[in-house]
């Protein structure tokens, strides 16, 4: 109960940021569900679209559970990792917090705790999800229609480049 208090808190401050779109992308994160987004390389589209290195790529993944078959997805949060108190509690949490992004991509579908809680504390300049999730943590909502690597691109191409950059 405290720590859903802790990660609302987080949100409605979220709600009050202001969404800024890069004129060029240097940096992405992507947070991704392993259950909707295990065999797919999300790297390969987004290098592809912004023509960035792969290194300027950090892909955060989450598992409901630890599992041996998903080890090869790393860093990797799970359950396990939030804290009773709300914190994240997890050995590369520094590392993948700490930087600051210049778009974020959430690949999950519906509202979890632990997502929440991470995407929440990414400081990214502008935030790219599925609408069937928690509308604080995106700019740009995109159907859940959008379940492929190459739909989900294609549909989010198309509308950022229409959005205004200017203030």
């Amino acid at each position: 109960m405290f720590r859903k208090r802790v990660v609302e808190k987080a949100l409605t401050e979220l709600s009050h940021r202001t969404m800024v779109k890069p004129e060029s992308i240097h940096s992405v994160a992507c947070l991704v569900d392993l259950s909707i987004m295990a065999d797919i390389e999300l790297d390969s589209y987004i290098e592809e679209l912004f023509q960035i290195q792969k290194n300027r790529i950090t892909t955060i993944y989450y598992a409901p559970k630890q599992s041996k078959d998903l080890s090869l997805y790393r860093p990797q949060f799970n359950n396990r990792h939030l804290h009773w108190d709300g914190t994240l509690l997890h050995p590369m949490k520094k590392k993948v917090l700490s930087k600051k992004y210049d778009l974020l991509f959430n690949f999950f579908w519906k509202d979890n705790l632990i997502l929440q809680s991470i995407s929440s504390q990414i400081k990214a300049g502008f935030r790219v999800g599925y609408f069937t999730t928690d509308h604080r943590l995106n700019d740009l909502m995109l159907g859940e229609e959008n379940k492929t690597a190459e739909q989900f691109f294609n549909t989010f191409n198309s509308f950022f480049s229409k959005i205004n950059t200017d203030e």
